[in-house]
């Protein structure tokens, strides 16, 4: 569903005594008469289009707008119009968006410290064992050539690697 900028419509209410609400007209591309699409409000001096107006539903290009004020029995008064430059239809969407694999790598800082990363030897392992293990782990693990090592192994590898032995 496309998505267009609310407009807000007023109007001086009419001095007359009889009125009992008004009527708004619009037409798209053309001249605004009687016979246009319009819709019939209460007595209020303003809307908000599109919200307030379920049959305006514009196709495009300019509008233009009038207000009439009705009475009891249904006369209607004088159209007050407005032509309006801005646009009430939306862009044409794009098209044909896909997600292309590059085999070049940014340098990112973000990283999801709660994502479980899993690793396995890169040799020939007859286990079918995984563990899960956190990225940076992983990362530490490949660069010090040592692959499908558990959480407490890396801790205590830190700890010793800390102590000032080697790992």
């Amino acid at each position: 569903m496309a998505k267009i900028k609310k407009r807000r419509l007023r109007w001086t209410a009419s001095d007359s005594a009889q009125v009992v609400g008004y009527k708004l007209y619009w037409s798209e591309n053309g001249e605004v008469n009687y016979d246009s699409k319009s819709v019939t409000l209460g007595n209020i001096t303003e809307i908000v289009l599109p919200d307030d107006v379920d049959s305006f539903i514009p196709v495009g290009g300019p509008i233009v707008f009038a207000i009439t004020a009705l009475d009891e029995i249904g006369n209607e008064s004088d159209m007050t119009t407005l032509g309006v430059p801005y646009q009430f239809n939306v862009p044409k969407a794009p098209e044909d968006l896909y997600l292309q694999k590059l085999d070049d790598f940014g340098i990112t800082s973000c990283r999801d410290d709660n994502v479980d990363y899993y690793l396995t030897s890169l040799q020939d392992d007859e286990s079918d064992e995984v563990e899960p293990i956190r990225l940076v782990e992983a990362v530490e693990s490949i660069r010090r050539g040592n692959y499908g090592r558990s959480e407490v192994d890396f801790e205590s590898a830190y700890k010793k690697q800390r102590a000032g032995g080697k790992v």
